[in-house]
């Protein structure tokens, strides 16, 4: 193994790549978008974008590789930035810089590299773009160009970013800049600021000649210079004007001399000024003196005067209570305070009104003055509570005003607020509770979770558990009874649970069906258990609703704190865990936390990971099984089943990955996968010469409700000219009791090309003749656990009788599913169902053993056992 050569520009190129700022980041889509697309174009099974630092090669964005990082003596990337060109190395063994590399050599077995460089705009290479496969392989023309077009892209991107941070490092210098001259100018500003008084000269005409910078600035629109006071003035003929217009004359100095200024916006503002007369060589020269603005002062005279007028209406007023109080005794007030402590005057003529008697804070509002009580000024209203002669309270709002601090004489406005604080009690229980059960809500649980949590860290309290709840199949209820039944539902359960719970837990609903409680001051895991499983027996007891009786089905995850969990989020995180555990194991079940479940949601994580890989390599296959004719056994077509490829595991069954498909997000990929391979395989049986009959395909509610779904059916079906008829929509009983008009529409469009509906798993659900004929259904097929004991006049029997001459009533023709037995068989041709599958007729098996077995014409039992697939 050969390591690479340090590039002659390694210091600059370093320096390049930290100012890039990719290095230790999270994933961007930028980055991943390119990977993806490499490894798509290319065929590729693994892609790359590393950047080579110092010592590694850290991977930006990965596909197909867990790894993260790798040394840079191993790095291939270290010897793809010396390239001027992408560097592709067809074998790996071959190529003797690279024969000896442990990661050729061992794990993970690389065979084939190309990469191209990542450069900055000064062409220093940082980082690359690269494909790597486990086999030898060639890399044509075209690949080529894909890698290098997109390092292209990939190197745009690296520009931007570096031209963003230089950017925003010129913006931080000149933003500094900026800082620094408004500090100045601020520190100037603050100490212009603190000269409260200006200066002024005037020459002997009494005109201004000098005015400093101290003047305040809202007198910025008044002109001195060149003036004379009384040109700007308000007013200049008032008794004040004709004292200064005589001191003036007699060039005396005068003192604090008050007059008004017009505001450009209306009204005036006040100076006050004082000035001595200036004379050189015995000549008068004119006045200097010094001004103030006192328009807060004057106003303040005028509003203490004018709250005065009001304060006088109020006490006669019976809005507001108004009292007057010395220290502590209360010596006057107006009838409306009066009432509001249910008091009467003689009660005030007697002495016996205090405010420490009559007034006391709120319980969660204590009083915050000025530290004293009673609050001698404090115009800012605060509460307290009144005391009535009855010992009831009324909530009041309070603002204060001293009169003479000398003789602590003080008065006080008093406002009943009853009203605004029962609308606002009304409004934190509409914050705080659930408004459809009374519970409390979402938010006030976790607020309650958080306190229980600290209070047990500190160990004020004994360890307790929380308990997760959710309703079994509550959709269902909501589709097939209506949202009014949904509704009862979840109030009766909410009901229950709290007749259920013990005093002093709490019970929470965090939305839809979702249900919680916290049980405080208990450690014992047997008892927590008991209390689960109460609860478990208590609301899964039947109900009734307009007639209707609802059987409700709960799951219940418990963890315990601070066991497991000493933060509200870890708690509900474990809890939820067990709660997917219980519903895991068959639903009405209480489930407690345990260390393993994390390693099955981490397991379900590595599985969506499993499967997009899948995705990608096309390890998806179709399974078929046959449907044969009960009366003469002739084939009338197949069921196709979906089957992953696992390399390891081997064919997996649906049931094992179809919740990592939903959780990818690759639900609508492979609804189109499906079709298009059950299109191309009746195509390729007709090209054949072989009569494969209907071929039915099974589909979620999820992918019929998709906007584009009766379009993709009928592109699948035109690109490979197979007529609609052939093929044979399956769907659950779920899909059709949902009522969704997107659903009907699809399904009416599908039936009116052509294409057959089927309704499977029939009897299963909650569906009633209403969806029976809302939907567009042809075949009925019922579910296999009514085949599974037909002896006699069994349940079952009577159930599958009634469903046959229900389809066929409706003309509808009927499949039974899960056939595996001679009895089975003769006791469903005796009820006159007309087609059948299962494991007894044939199993499910690959396309190439279904084709075997069409063009042999072999029995209903003749398919090979080995070619047969797991599940059915």
């Amino acid at each position: 193994m050969r390591a690479a050569m340090l590039p002659p520009d390694e210091p600059r190129r370093l320096a390049a790549l930290r100012d890039c700022g990719v290095l230790d980041s999270a994933p961007e889509e930028c980055f991943d978008r390119a990977t993806r697309l490499l490894a798509t174009l290319t065929g590729m099974p693994t892609a790359t974008i590393g950047f080579v630092d110092a010592h590694r090669e850290w991977f930006k964005s990965r596909v197909g590789t867990e790894s993260t990082a790798i040394a840079r003596r191993l790095s291939f990337g270290a010897h793809a930035i010396l390239a001027d060109a992408p560097l592709v190395v067809h074998d790996t063994r071959a190529d003797p810089r690279f024969r000896t590399n442990p990661l050729v050599t061992a794990t993970p077995g690389v065979r084939f590299y190309a990469g191209a460089p990542l450069r900055t705009p000064e062409g220093l290479a940082v980082g690359v773009l690269c494909a790597v496969d486990h086999r030898p392989r060639s890399f044509d023309a075209f690949e080529i160009g894909v890698l290098a077009d997109l390092a292209a892209l990939v190197s745009s991107e690296i520009a931007a970013r570096l031209a963003a941070r230089q950017l925003a490092r010129e913006c931080d210098r000149r933003a500094d800049l900026e800082a620094e001259r408004a500090a100045a100018e601020q520190r100037l500003g603050d100490m212009l600021e603190t000269a409260t008084d200006w200066l002024w000269e005037t020459d002997s005409d009494h005109r201004f000649t000098y005015v400093s910078g101290a003047a305040p600035p809202s007198f910025a629109d008044v002109i001195f210079l060149g003036r004379r006071r009384e040109e700007f003035a308000a007013t200049a003929d008032a008794p004040d004007w004709e004292a200064h217009h005589a001191d003036l004359a007699a060039r005396r100095p005068f003192r604090d001399f008050r007059y008004a200024v017009p505001r450009a916006g209306g009204g005036v503002r006040h100076i006050e000024t004082s000035g001595k007369p200036v004379f050189e060589a015995g000549h008068f020269r004119g006045y200097r003196g010094t001004g103030r603005d006192v328009t807060a002062a004057v106003e303040a005279q005028a509003a203490l005067r004018e709250m005065s007028v009001k304060l006088q209406a109020l006490q006669t007023s019976g809005v507001i209570g108004v009292i007057a109080c010395r220290g502590d005794r209360i010596v006057d007030a107006n009838a409306e305070f009066l009432r509001l402590v249910d008091r009467d005057r003689a009660d005030l003529d007697a002495g016996r009104l205090t405010w420490s008697g009559l007034t006391t804070s709120p319980s969660r509002e204590p009083y915050q003055g000025d530290g004293v009580d009673p609050p001698l000024d404090h115009p800012k209203p605060f509460h307290r509570n009144c005391l009535r002669r009855d010992g009831t309270v009324a909530p009041v709002s309070v603002s204060s005003f001293v009169i003479d601090p000398a003789t602590r004489h003080w008065m006080a406005l008093v406002q009943d607020v009853s009203e605004q604080k029962a609308r606002e009690a009304q409004i934190r229980e509409l914050a705080y509770r659930d408004t459809l059960t009374g519970l409390l809500n979402r938010r006030s649980f976790n607020e309650h979770l958080g306190r229980s949590l600290r209070k047990t860290s500190r160990g004020r309290t004994a360890r307790g558990a929380l308990l997760l709840l959710d309703l079994d199949h509550f959709k269902d209820v909501n589709d097939a009874i209506g949202h009014d039944a949904g509704d009862a539902l979840l109030r009766q359960i909410g009901r229950r649970l709290r007749q259920g719970a013990r005093d002093g837990d709490v019970v929470a609903r965090l939305g839809g069906d979702e249900f919680a409680v916290i049980l405080k001051d208990i450690d014992d895991a047997a008892g927590i258990a008991a209390c689960a499983h109460r609860l478990l027996e208590t609301l899964t007891e039947p109900l009734m609703h307009e007639g209707q009786v609802i059987h409700p089905g709960v799951s219940i995850g418990v963890a315990l704190f601070p066991r497991d969990g000493s933060d509200p989020a870890q708690l509900i995180k474990n809890a939820d865990l067990a709660l997917y555990r219980s519903k895991e194991t068959g639903r009405r079940s209480v489930s407690f936390f345990d260390a393993g479940m994390m390693d099955d949601a981490a397991g379900r994580l590595r599985l969506v990971a499993e499967v997009r890989l899948a995705m990608t390599e096309r390890q998806f296959r179709l399974a078929f099984q046959p449907i044969i004719a009960l009366a003469d056994g002739a084939l009338v077509g197949f069921e196709a089943l979906l089957r992953w490829a696992h390399p390891q595991r081997g064919l997996v069954a649906p049931g094992e990955f179809l919740d990592a498909i939903e959780a990818a997000g690759l639900k609508g990929w492979l609804a189109r996968f499906t079709l298009d391979t059950a299109a191309r395989q009746i195509r390729a049986w007709l090209d054949q010469g072989l009569e494969p009959g209907i071929l039915g395909v099974n589909m979620t509610a999820a992918q019929i409700k998709a906007e584009r779904f009766a379009d993709e059916v009928a592109a699948a079906l035109a690109a490979t000219g197979v007529a609609p008829a052939r093929l044979l929509v399956e769907v659950t009983e779920r899909v059709v009791i949902a009522d969704d008009p997107g659903i009907a529409a699809a399904l009416d469009r599908l039936h009116a090309a052509g294409t057959r509906i089927a309704l499977d798993d029939f009897g299963t659900g909650y569906s009633s003749l209403v969806h029976l004929k809302r939907f567009p259904v042809d075949i009925l097929k019922i579910d296999r656990s009514f085949v599974s004991d037909l002896e006699g006049e069994s349940e079952n029997t009577t159930i599958a009788r009634a469903i046959v001459n229900l389809a066929h009533s409706l003309g509808m023709r009927v499949v039974a599913e899960g056939i595996e037995s001679e009895a089975q068989f003769a006791r469903l041709q005796a009820l006159g169902c007309d087609f059948g599958q299962g494991y007894l007729i044939g199993a499910p098996v690959s396309a190439d053993a279904a084709t075997r077995w069409l063009a042999g014409g072999a029995s209903r039992t003749g398919l090979a056992a080995g070619d047969a697939a797991p599940g059915g």
